[in-house]
C-alpha cells in the first residue's frame, strides 16, 4: 500500500531553549507502562532524555510532581478553516491534526508550518474533497470520468495536498482511476463502491465507518438501489432518505459479513476513523442527552448556525438504533484487530476529540486502547512512528500533562494541565 509523505521534519514551532520537566509520571501508550517521578529534558524541538534527577543548568524547569504526562494527541478527522480554532486544539492536549478537505486558507497554514515558528498543531492536509458530478459540499471538485479523476489528482498534489480526500458521490469509474493514481486516499466509500472494493483498491482509511453497515446488511442489494436515485439538488431529501436507507442496513445486520470483512482489512490494512462523536451529536440532537450546547460558540463559525437551532430538531429512534449499531460496530473491528484511529470531524476543536476516547471505551476498548487510537497509532498511520507517540529520547517534545491518570479514568484526559509543543510551554 503507498504510504503517506513523512510530515515535515521542521513543520511545526520549536522551543528556544531547554525545558526540564521534573518528577512527573510518564505513560508508554504503546505499552500501558507507567514510570513514575520521572524528569524529561527537552532542546530543540526533541525529547533529550527521559530519567531520574536531571540537570541542565540552561533549562527552564516546569515542576511536574503529582502530574502525567502522555505525548500530544491526534484528532485524524479534522475541518477547520478559521485559525482563531487551532489554540483550542492544543488548549485541551490536541498537537496534532489530519485536515479531511482543503480550502484556500490551508495553503497560507502550511507555509507558516515550515517557517517553523508557528504555535500550532502539526498538521496533515488532504486534498480538496473529490466528488461526484454533483458535489454536496462546497469547495469541492467536482469528478465524473477517469479522466476528471486523473485531471484532479493532478491538480491536487500541485496545490500540495498530501492525501487525497475521497467522498460518497464518485462514480466507481472515477473512484478507481484514484485508486490507481498511487497518490494515499481515503475518505468516505463511494456509494457507488462497496467497502471491500474500497479496501482491495487500497483506501488508507474509511471514516464514520462509512459502508460499512451496508457491506454487512444482508440487504444489501437492495439498498443500494435506493442509493443510486439519491439526488444532491436536493440535500434535505437525499439526507433523510439515506438515513432511513442507513437505519435500514443497521437492522439488517449479517455478524458473518462483518467478520469477513474484517480479514478484508486486515489483509489490506485498512484503517478506520469511526468518528463516533459526531455519530452521538446526531443520535441525541433535541433531547437532554445532546453534549453539544454548552460549547456552541466554540463550534466551527460554519457548523455553528445548523448546531445552533438543535431545539427544533429531534433525534428519532431510527438514529439512536444507528448509532448503537455503530458502537457494535466498532466494539467488532477492534475484537478482530481492525486499527483504529481517533478522530471527531471537529464540532469542538479540541474538546470533541475527549468526548471521542470516551465513546470509543463505551465502545469497548479499554482506556489504554482508546489512548492509543489518539498517540501511537496517528503516529504509525502517518509513518511517523519514530518521531510520534511517546515520550522517548529523539522523539518529538510534543507533550500533554494531566492532573489524573487516564488509565484509571478515559475521563482524566480532560484534565490537561500543561500542554508542550516543540519543546515549549504554551501559555
Amino acid at each position: 500500500m503507498t504510504e503517506f509523505r513523512a510530515i515535515p521534519e521542521l513543520a511545526g514551532f520549536r522551543a528556544r531553549k531547554p525545558l526540564l520537566v521534573t518528577e512527573v509520571d510518564v505513560v508508554d501508550p504503546a505499552s500501558g507502562s507507567v514510570s513514575t517521578g520521572q524528569d524529561i529534558l527537552m532542546a530543540e524541538g526533541r525529547v533529550v532524555r527521559v530519567g531520574a534527577a536531571l540537570r541542565d543548568p540552561e533549562a527552564e524547569v516546569l515542576p511536574g510532581a503529582g502530574l502525567v504526562a502522555l505525548p500530544g494527541f491526534w484528532d485524524m478527522h479534522v475541518h477547520t478553516f478559521d485559525e482563531a480554532t487551532l489554540p483550542k486544539f492544543l488548549a485541551r492536549g490536541v498537537t496534532g491534526i489530519r485536515h479531511m478537505g482543503a480550502a484556500p486558507v490551508h495553503a497560507q497554514w502550511q507555509a507558516k508550518l515550515h517557517g517553523g515558528d508557528w504555535q500550532a498543531p502539526r498538521m496533515v492536509f488532504a486534498s480538496p474533497i473529490l466528488d461526484g458530478p454533483r458535489p454536496t459540499r462546497p469547495g469541492s471538485i467536482a469528478v465524473t470520468t477517469a479522466e476528471d479523476a486523473k485531471a484532479a489528482v493532478a491538480r491536487s498534489v500541485a496545490d500540495g495536498a498530501e492525501f487525497l480526500k475521497v467522498y460518497s458521490g464518485l462514480p466507481a469509474e472515477a473512484y478507481a482511476a484514484i485508486a490507481a493514481s498511487g497518490v494515499p486516499f481515503a475518505g468516505h466509500v463511494p456509494f457507488e463502491v462497496p467497502i471491500e472494493t474500497a479496501a482491495l483498491s487500497g483506501q488508507h482509511s474509511v471514516e464514520h465507518l462509512d459502508g460499512l453497515a451496508l457491506g454487512t446488511s444482508s440487504r444489501e442489494a437492495e439498498i443500494r438501489r435506493g442509493l443510486s436515485t439519491l439526488d444532491p439538488s436536493d440535500p434535505a431529501a437525499m439526507f433523510a432518505e439515506f438515513g432511513r436507507l442507513n437505519h435500514l442496513a443497521a437492522t439488517t445486520h449479517d455478524p458473518a459479513r462483518l467478520a469477513a470483512l474484517c480479514h478484508v482489512f486486515l489483509e489490506r490494512g485498512t484503517w478506520h476513523v469511526p468518528t463516533l462523536a459526531v455519530l452521538h451529536a446526531k443520535s441525541t440532537v433535541g433531547t437532554p442527552d445532546f453534549p453539544l450546547t454548552p460549547y456552541l460558540p466554540d463550534i466551527e463559525p460554519a457548523l455553528r448556525p445548523a448546531w445552533s437551532r438543535v431545539g427544533s430538531w429531534s433525534a428519532g429512534t431510527g438514529e439512536r438504533e444507528v448509532f448503537e449499531h455503530s458502537l457494535h460496530l466498532v466494539r467488532e473491528l477492534h475484537r478482530a484487530g481492525v486499527p483504529l484511529l481517533a478522530g471527531t470531524d471537529t464540532f469542538v476543536p479540541g474538546h470533541s476529540l475527549h468526548d471521542e476516547l470516551g465513546l470509543l471505551v463505551r465502545a469497548g476498548l479499554t482506556p489504554l486502547e482508546a489512548l492509543r487510537t489518539a498517540t501511537v497509532a496517528p503516529a504509525r498511520f502517518l509513518g511517523a512512528g519514530n518521531r510520534f507517540g511517546a515520550i522517548a529520547p529523539g522523539m518529538t517534545a510534543d507533550l500533554v500533562l494531566l492532573q489524573a491518570n487516564p488509565l484509571d479514568d478515559i475521563a482524566n484526559t480532560r484534565t490537561v494541565r500543561t500542554v508542550i509543543l516543540g519543546g515549549a510551554v504554551l501559555g
